[in-house]
C-alpha cells in the first residue's frame, strides 16, 4: 500500500483497473485508520473503565465508578423513550389537504419503525447514543432491501386459428421491500480526513463476513481470493469478543462522493471486489448522516469523550476511595499487654457478662495502674480522623466531577429541605441547559436518519407498498390517497411541501405533550363556544367560522390526526349550506298560541266595529229625521 506521507496528487496516480482501484482504497484506509488510531485507543481506555475491567496493576483499587453511574443518568434522561417521526406541511397551508395527508403517510411508515417489535431501530439509535455518551462516537447506517421473484405471462394465442399472438415472457416482480436500518460500532466506521463534516469525501463500514458470505455476495472467483484473519489477531486491545471460532474477512463498503461509486473492498486482496453506480440516488448520497459526534471543533472531526475531560478527577476519586478502604481495614481495636498478667487478655477472650476475672496480687496490681497501666492501644481516633477527612474529600470530588460532567444535584433526585420550589425550579432549568443541547444533537441525528429513510420510500417503495404498509384506505382522508402517494413520489415537490423531524425523546416532555393536548382542547373549547349564538344568529356565516378553526387548528402540531375530520365538516358546509333555524316544539306551540289569541282580538275588534257602525247609522238617521221639517208646525219667518 501507498505510504501515507506520499500524498495523492490525481485519481490518475492508481491505474482504472481492480487492483488500481484496490491500491487506492487500500491508502485512503489506512490513512483514515491512523487518523483516528489515537480517538480509538482513547476509546478503548474507556470502555475498560466504563466496565470496571483491572489490570494487574488496578486489581488492589476501591473504585466508585460514577462514570458509568452519570452515563446511565444522561442515558435515561435523553433516551427515555424510542422516538416518534413528527411530518407535516411546510407551511402548515390548512387547504393543501394532499400534503397534509403525504404527510400523515410517510409519518406512520415511519413510526412503524419504532412499534414494530422486530425492528432494530430503536436497538440501533439506543446503541448508538451510549456509544456518544461513552466513547464519544455514535453512528447507524441506512439500507435498502428488496425482494423479486421471476414471473411468468403466459402466451396469448388465438382461439381461432390456433396461431400464437404475443409470445409467454417473464417479469421480475417486487415481492417485499424495506429500508432498515444497521448499528455501526465506533471502531467500524471510517470517513476520510477532514475539519468538518461538509468536508468529508468518502464514509465506509467495515463489515465481517465468511467464506460462505464472501462467495454469495460476490461469487466464487473473487469469494475465494479473499484472505481470512481471526480477530484474536486483529483487535487485540478491544473489548469485543475475542474467542470466536470464524476466520472472517475484513469487507470495506466505501461510498465515494466525488465520483458518486460504491467500492467494496477487502483487507488483504489485491483487486477491488465490487463497484456500483449510486444505489440509492440521495440527495446527500451517504447512506448516513452526520454522526453523532462529542466536543468536535472546526479544526479536526475527531471526536473527545467526555470522560477525558473528567478524567483526573475520576483517578482523584479512586484513589482517595482506596485510601479510605484501607483505612477502614485498619480502624480496629489493637493494642499490647503484660504478658505476666494474663488476665488482661482473659478478659477480652473468656469473660461472659457479669463475670470477674480474679488479681493475684490486688494490691500490686493497683499500684502498677490497674488494666490502664498494663495495656496500651492503637491510637484509632487518628485513622478515624484521616477516614472523616477522607470521606468530606471524596464528596467535594464527587461534586467536583458532577459540575464538569454538568450533572446537577436536582437532575440526581438530590435536594435540600430549606431549598424552596423557585430556587429548585432555577437550578433545573440552568442544570438542564447542557442536557437540552445534547438532546438537539441527538434530535438533529435521528431527524437525518429518518429523513434518508423517508427518501428512500420516495424513491424506491412501490405506491401499492406504501398504500399498504400505511393502511391509509382505511382512514377519514382516503380521497386524498392518491393524489398524496404521487406527491411522495414526485421528490421535487415533496421536499418543499412536507417536512421530516423528530420528535423529543426526553422524559420530561410527556408532560409538554399532555399540556399541548390540553391547551389545545381549552383553546378550541373557547372558540366554540364564543361562535356558536353568532353562528345560530347568522346560520350563514357557519362555514366561515368553521375555516377560521381550520385555518387555526393547522397551527397546533398535535392536531394533525383529526384535521381531516374537520376538513370533511367545513366541505359538508360548503356543499350544503344550512337553511334557517327550525323553532322547537315549545316554541311552535307557543306561537300557534300567540296566533290564536291574535284571531280572538282581531274577531272582536270586528265586531266591537260592526257595533260601533250600527250605532253610527241609527244616530244618523235619528238626526236626519229630527233635521225633516213637521208640517203641523208653522212656518218660519226669515
Amino acid at each position: 500500500l501507498m505510504e501515507v506521507q506520499n500524498k495523492i496528487e490525481s485519481n490518475t496516480d492508481f491505474a482504472d483497473t481492480p487492483s488500481g482501484q484496490a491500491q487506492r482504497w487500500g491508502a485512503e484506509i489506512e490513512a483514515s485508520k491512523k487518523e483516528m488510531m489515537k480517538f480509538q485507543e482513547d476509546a478503548d481506555r474507556i470502555t475498560r473503565r466504563y466496565l470496571d475491567r483491572r489490570d494487574e496493576w488496578h486489581k488492589e483499587e476501591s473504585r466508585v465508578n460514577l462514570f458509568w453511574s452519570s452515563t446511565k443518568v444522561l442515558l435515561s434522561l435523553l433516551y427515555a423513550r424510542p422516538p416518534k417521526a413528527s411530518v407535516a406541511r411546510s407551511f402548515l397551508d390548512a387547504d393543501d389537504d394532499v400534503a397534509r395527508v403525504a404527510g400523515q403517510i410517510v409519518q406512520r411508515l415511519l413510526n412503524r419503525s419504532f412499534d414494530d417489535n422486530v425492528s432494530s431501530w430503536d436497538a440501533s439509535i439506543r446503541q448508538g447514543i451510549e456509544d456518544w455518551l461513552i466513547v464519544g462516537m455514535g453512528q447507524s447506517w441506512m439500507r435498502y432491501e428488496v425482494e423479486t421473484q421471476i414471473e411468468e405471462i403466459p402466451a396469448q394465442i388465438d382461439p381461432i386459428t390456433g396461431v400464437e399472438l404475443v409470445p409467454s415472457s417473464t417479469y421480475e416482480r417486487i415481492v417485499k421491500e424495506d429500508a432498515p436500518i444497521d448499528y455501526i460500532y465506533w471502531k467500524d466506521f471510517f470517513y476520510s480526513p477532514a475539519r468538518v463534516w461538509g468536508e468529508v469525501r468518502w464514509v465506509a463500514r467495515r463489515v465481517y463476513m465468511t467464506r460462505d458470505q464472501l462467495i454469495q455476495r460476490f461469487g466464487e472467483q473473487i469469494g475465494k481470493m479473499v484472505p481470512l484473519f481471526s480477530r484474536e489477531t486483529t483487535e487485540t486491545n478491544a473489548q469485543t469478543p475475542k474467542y470466536d471460532p470464524w476466520s472472517k474477512a475484513q469487507v470495506f463498503e466505501i461510498w465515494s462522493k466525488e465520483d458518486k461509486k460504491v467500492y467494496w473492498y477487502a483487507k488483504g486482496c489485491d483487486i477491488i471486489l465490487d463497484i456500483k453506480d449510486d444505489p440509492l440516488q440521495l440527495d446527500g448520497f451517504f447512506p448516513c448522516p452526520k454522526p453523532l459526534v462529542a466536543n468536535v471543533t472546526s479544526s479536526n472531526f475527531i471526536g473527545r469523550a467526555d470522560y477525558i475531560f473528567a478524567q483526573d478527577q475520576f483517578n482523584e476519586l479512586d484513589e482517595i476511595n482506596t485510601r479510605i478502604t484501607w483505612l477502614t481495614r485498619a480502624a480496629k481495636i489493637v493494642g499490647v499487654y503484660d504478658k505476666n498478667h494474663d488476665g488482661i487478655q482473659r478478659m477480652f477472650n473468656q469473660a461472659a457478662e457479669n463475670q470477674l476475672i480474679p488479681v493475684d496480687n490486688w494490691a500490686m496490681f493497683a499500684e502498677a495502674g490497674g488494666v490502664k497501666g498494663k495495656v496500651d492501644w492503637v491510637p484509632i481516633d487518628q485513622v478515624v480522623n484521616a477516614i472523616d477527612h477522607l470521606r468530606q474529600y471524596r464528596q467535594d470530588k464527587t461534586v467536583q466531577i458532577y459540575e464538569v460532567l454538568g450533572i446537577s444535584d436536582i437532575m440526581r433526585g438530590t435536594t435540600r429541605a430549606t431549598e424552596t420550589a423557585t430556587a429548585q425550579q432555577i437550578k433545573a432549568q440552568f442544570g438542564s441547559t447542557r442536557i437540552q443541547l445534547n438532546q438537539f444533537y441527538i434530535a438533529e441525528w435521528i431527524t437525518n436518519l429518518l429523513r434518508i429513510k423517508a427518501e428512500i420510500i420516495s424513491k424506491h417503495w412501490q405506491p401499492e407498498t406504501i398504500a399498504e404498509r400505511s393502511n391509509i384506505m382505511r382512514t377519514p382522508d382516503a380521497q386524498y390517497a392518491g393524489p398524496a402517494i404521487q406527491l411522495i413520489k414526485d421528490e421535487r415537490l415533496a421536499e418543499y411541501r412536507i417536512n421530516v423531524e423528530a420528535d423529543s425523546m426526553a422524559a420530561l416532555d410527556w408532560a409538554a405533550e399532555r399540556d399541548s393536548a390540553v391547551q389545545f382542547m381549552q383553546g378550541l373549547g373557547a372558540f366554540i363556544a364564543q361562535v356558536s349564538p353568532m353562528a345560530q344568529a347568522v346560520p350563514g356565516a357557519a362555514p366561515y367560522f368553521l375555516k377560521l378553526m381550520q385555518w387555526a387548528v393547522a397551527k397546533f402540531r398535535v392536531s394533525s390526526e383529526i384535521e381531516g375530520v374537520i376538513d370533511q365538516a367545513v366541505g359538508q358546509l360548503q356543499a350544503n349550506p344550512p337553511g334557517p333555524p327550525q323553532p322547537s316544539p315549545e316554541q311552535q306551540a307557543k306561537t300557534a298560541a300567540d296566533i290564536a289569541k291574535a284571531k280572538e282580538r282581531e274577531a272582536n275588534a270586528q265586531e266591537t266595529q260592526v257595533d260601533t257602525q250600527a250605532k253610527v247609522l241609527q244616530m244618523n238617521a235619528a238626526v236626519r229625521a229630527a233635521m225633516q221639517p213637521n208640517p203641523n208646525l208653522p212656518p218660519i219667518v226669515r
